[in-house]
């Protein structure tokens, strides 16, 4: 089978984003965009391995747009040669290629999205929850679920909502 394209087109047509999604920015603020809704579709505070060396923290919080012409996948020229946006591939522990994407200038990890084993485009995409502006407060921060708990390095709160690894594989057993 051959590599997927950095921004494949997701199985089914994309809607175009929202004109009021929030705004997604880089640090030094070359990279701008919006989400593809103003409200997401899930928040997770992600504990593995790879979320925290990215995030240079306990752990990294995404949060979860559909794909949207507009917003993923990316325009063409924002990760053409010169552009703006950067990326780099990985496999995943479940056999899928994760795309993160980050501002060429300062290093900000900016969108995560995940091809799935047969090439089609996971329906959700994750915006690195640091990056994004909420003025509004749209965000519920705290029903934030807490994923890949297994590799957690601080102590995890019994009234937080918990999974070993996945949502999809279920909660943590209390």
């Amino acid at each position: 089978m051959a590599e997927p394209t950095p921004t494949p087109a997701p199985a089914s047509p994309t809607p175009a984003a929202e004109p009021d999604g929030l705004v997604i920015r880089c640090q030094c603020n070359a990279v701008r965009l919006r989400t593809s809704t103003l409200r997401p579709i899930g928040i997770a505070h992600c504990h593995c391995t790879n979320c925290r060396l990215q995030s240079g923290s306990a752990f990294g919080t995404s949060v979860y747009f559909p794909p949207a012409k507009g917003f993923y996948p990316l325009e063409p020229s924002l990760i053409a040669e010169g552009g703006p946006v950067g990326y780099f591939s990985h496999g995943t522990d479940s056999g899928n290629t994760m795309y993160c994407y980050f501002c060429r200038a300062c290093g900000s990890r900016l969108i995560h999205a995940v091809i799935l084993a047969d090439g089609t485009l996971r329906q959700t995409v994750s915006v690195k929850g640091g990056a994004i502006e909420d003025p509004d407060g749209v965000l519920d921060w705290a029903s934030a679920k807490h994923i890949f708990v297994r590799s957690a390095v601080i102590p995890l709160s019994p009234s937080w909502e918990t999974y070993e690894t996945t949502i999809a594989n279920g909660p943590t057993k209390k």
